[in-house]
């Protein structure tokens, strides 16, 4: 929640300084600059550094709402899909465990895939059973699973930087997204080929793949409620303009809007002062645009700048209300991973009270880095879980904010590292004099005991399991502690021949 230090290692992950990653708080081009890249056929130049490809710009057969300005933040209304609204009144059925669902999700992909009505009838049916399922888990009377939601960044990263600390992680459903959206078959594939990576996790029921737009159309009214109140408080839009960074207009007419410290893509505006005004015989009017146009020095942009900065502000409350309301349906709580989103949920109030945010910005080493598999197999290792849990909640037990927790976590996260390469180390050892060594003596007295006859081979086979024993209570003990959680991620395949 802090500032960050201009020479750190950026708060998203990567390898690079925070001045020189998101700490670039100003526009990446001045209004008007050369773009100095030629278009072609399927590409357009929008600004400098971002080109769009030219069938991204169809516009709906319907057309797009005209939208007047009114002079103060604004957004429209939440739209629910209509077929959306219908998945809410599908009949209750009996409700089946998260692995279940995850086996079906992906036996629904193997035998739908090619057939685009079949797959979403399936996805369909499957955002519907794990909707029911966690609010079912909520229900439990004597235990109630640590659910977090968040739609930002890597499924299994994030799983490993927040040390395992949740029982189940939602993730947004983006299959069942892309289905309802009218994407193309392209977009739905790489859907379904980012949910077949994350497999074992889904399948364990760790990942659960959720329908964001049924939770937002469950409770759409408190959304729109919440973001119209939050739109009435001056302070917080004050200080939600005061975080954007304006790019242009550039020299394609075009406007990016970004938030300091945030994830994800700019929003972006398209400029036109050329309009066909037209009126057809029912009276109804419409207004044609050309878009694209030429930078104008002499023009003022000014109006239109302050109107896409009202509409990006009402963008950000909707926004973050949606996902509020998201992870309230779910009965997760939302975790997110932008410092800008930690600091507006702060502001507005809502920011969760949960421990394992500090996880977020701190530096754990080597889970965030491991495979799906190998996740799975460490969150199946419930005593080693539970001792990383408890590890987790005494390291923050004395932090004062976030920052004092990540020091912590990242302190425990290196302890974690380091016993897990002694733990390699004396594995190896252990595998050599507690395995190795009693096996070649008990070998060598079943051999001098074969001269005895059959009580002897007993005797001497007896002897080399006897020898074993101390490895494999060993080998129990290692699997309570949670460096073992950081030996299975650290521990480096072999190849196979």
């Amino acid at each position: 929640m802090a500032n960050f230090g201009r020479n750190d290692r950026c708060w998203c992950g990567e390898p690079r300084k925070y001045k020189a990653c998101h700490g670039r708080h100003h526009p990446p081009s001045t209004p008007g600059q050369l773009i100095g890249h030629p278009d072609d056929e399927d590409r357009v130049w929008l600004s400098p550094t971002i080109v769009m490809a030219r069938n991204a710009l169809r516009q709906p057969s319907t057309g797009v709402p005209f939208v007047l300005p009114i002079g103060r933040p604004q957004t429209r209304p939440i739209d629910v899909d209509p077929a959306v609204q219908a998945l809410l009144d599908v009949p209750r059925l009996s409700t089946q465990p998260l692995p279940v669902l995850g086996k079906h999700r992906f036996e629904v992909f193997d035998h739908t895939e090619h057939d685009r009505a079949a797959l979403t009838d399936g996805a369909a049916g499957i955002a519907v059973a794990v909707a029911r399922a966690l609010t079912d888990l909520n229900l439990q009377p004597d235990h109630r699973p640590t659910i977090l939601w968040n739609d930002e960044v890597d499924a299994g990263r994030l799983l490993g930087q927040t040390l395992l600390f949740a029982d189940h992680v939602c993730v947004p459903d983006r299959v069942f997204a892309a289905l309802i959206a009218g994407r193309d078959d392209d977009a739905i594939h790489d859907a379904i080929a980012e949910q077949r990576r994350l497999r074992p996790l889904i399948e364990a029921g760790v990942i659960v793949p959720v329908p964001e737009a049924l939770g937002i159309a469950a409770r759409v009214d408190a959304a729109n409620a919440m973001t119209q109140r939050d739109l009435q408080r001056r302070d917080l839009t004050d200080w939600i303009r005061s975080q954007l960074i304006v790019e242009g207009p550039t020299a394609r007419e075009t406007m990016f809007i970004t938030a300091i410290d945030d994830l994800g893509a700019p929003q972006m505006w398209l400029y036109s002062r050329r309009t066909v005004f037209d009126e057809d015989r029912d009276g109804r009017s419409t207004f044609t645009s050309r878009i694209l146009g030429t930078y104008d020095p002499a023009h003022d942009y000014e109006p239109w700048k302050q109107q896409n900065l009202d509409k990006a502000v009402g963008w950000h409350l909707r926004r973050a209300n949606e996902r509020l309301i998201t992870g309230e349906v779910f009965t997760a709580d939302y975790l997110t991973t932008s410092p800008f989103q930690a600091r507006l949920l702060a502001r507005k109030g809502a920011l969760p009270d949960q421990p394992i945010h500090a996880a977020v910005w701190a530096d754990i080493p080597i889970l965030p880095t491991a495979d799906p598999a190998t996740l799975a197999r460490a969150a199946a290792e419930e005593e080693a879980v539970e001792d990383l849990r408890q590890k987790v909640r005494n390291a923050l037990r004395g932090a004062r904010d976030l920052g004092t927790g990540a020091d912590a976590l990242t302190a425990l996260g290196e302890d974690l590292a380091h016993a897990s390469r002694q733990l390699q180390r004396t594995v190896r050892t252990e595998r050599r004099w507690k395995v190795i060594t009693p096996a070649i003596t008990g070998l060598g007295a079943i051999a001098l005991g074969a001269a005895g006859g059959l009580p002897a081979i007993a005797s001497g086979a007896l002897g080399a399991a006897g020898g074993l024993v101390p490895y494999f209570a060993d080998r129990a003990g290692r699997r309570r502690n949670a460096a073992y959680l950081f030996y299975l991620a650290n521990r480096t395949r072999r190849p196979k021949r």
